[in-house]
This record gives C-alpha cells, structure tokens and sequence, in this order.
C-alpha cells in the first residue's frame, strides 16, 4: 500500500484534494485516517490549523509488478528458467502469462504444479500488497487449451450418461474446473451435475435425468 499525507482547510476538503491528486474516483479505493480535525478561527480571528488526513491507496500497477517480482523470485528459488512474459490487470485480477523452455514441469500433471504455484503467490502477494485482487497464472496458453478439453469431456461423458442411464463421477477438480463443467451441462435435457466429496477430493457427478422430470 501506499501512502500520501495531505492538508486541508476540513477533512472534507483535504480528501477531495486527495481523490483529485491520486486521479480516483471512488472513496472505497482508498483508506483514510484523519491524523488531524484541524481547527478554525473564530470570524476570521484566533489560532487556526489545517485539517490533515493519511491515505492509504494501491495504484492499478502495484499489484501486478509486484506479482512479477514474486514469480521471478521463486523460480530463480526453485532453479527453474522461467520469466514472467506479461502482465495484464483489472480491476479484480491479475492475468499473468509466462515464458520458459520447461512448461510442462511448471504446469506439472493436468496442470496440478501450476495451480499449487498460483495458489502460494496468491497468499504471498495478497500477504505483501494487502490486495484482493486473484492472480491467475498461465503458461503457453495452458488454461485455454485446459478449458476446450474439458467442455469436449463433459459433453462426450454426457452422451455415454444418457446412452447407459449411469452415473459418472469425474476426477477431482478444482472449484473453477468444476464450475465450467456444471456450466457446459447446464442446458442438457438429458442429463444433470452435482459436487460431490470434500476439499481438493471434490468431484463433478454426471447422472442421467429420470424420465418424466
């Protein structure tokens, strides 16, 4: 976070000064701390100070440099040569894309080391920036590829459900996969999803709809 220190004849006034300074719109962007009410003279007479408030802000690239900064550490910690190619953030997320001649040990089976990798940046970015914001990580395209293969396997299960009438459990995903694959069947008149299990064990079901619902 950081931080800018700011007078005013009122609170009011020193916090407008702020908004306009800083180029925000929106007070729930920033915090503030009212260091002093500050205090008027009487008809224009007498002692008077400034009000002055602490405001606390997170400029739209803060969080995605320091993303950038983190991920390069931890793969020069992990002796892996991997470099963060691009950045793209929003205001929830940070898209970040890498690059490295080992893909498929970052990415790991099904994408299971890359999802563990995102996970741990995310704690220790939102740990240094106090942000929210999630960071996604992603190389060579990975999760786009990830996604088309799983709406193909939902759709073909689907078929075989409706074909047999049996249920099919997938493999555990993450809740993200999950959802994609509830979405993807979210219209078949033939056939339904659940989750089922608990924690990082948590499947989609795939069943049949009984005739006549």
């Amino acid at each position: 976070m950081k931080v800018l220190d700011i007078e005013g004849k009122t609170v009011e006034e020193a916090t407008k000064k702020a908004l306009l300074q800083l180029k925000i719109d929106d007070m729930n962007k920033i915090n503030i701390e009212v260091l002093d009410e500050g205090k008027s003279g009487i008809f224009g007479f007498g002692i008077s100070r400034p009000a002055k408030i602490r405001v606390y802000y997170q400029q739209q690239n803060d969080v995605g440099e320091k993303a950038k900064e983190i991920i390069e550490k931890i793969m020069s910690l992990m002796d892996v040569n991997a470099t963060v190619k691009d950045f793209k953030e929003s205001e929830n997320k940070v898209y970040v894309e890498l690059e490295s001649l080992n893909s498929g040990l970052i990415i790991g089976k099904k994408g299971k080391t890359l999802e563990s990798l995102q996970f741990m940046i995310n704690l220790l970015v939102n740990k240094v920036t106090s942000s929210e914001k999630k960071i996604i990580l992603d190389i060579e395209s990975y999760r786009a590829k990830r996604e088309r293969a799983l709406r193909k396997l939902s759709k073909e299960i689907a078929l075989k459900v409706a074909r047999t009438g049996k249920p099919w459990t997938l493999e555990p995903m993450n809740p993200f996969e999950r959802r994609l694959i509830h979405l993807t069947l979210q219209n078949d008149s033939k056939v339904t999803t659940k989750s089922e299990g608990q924690g990082i064990y948590r499947k989609v079901k795939i069943m049949p709809i009984e005739k006549g619902r």
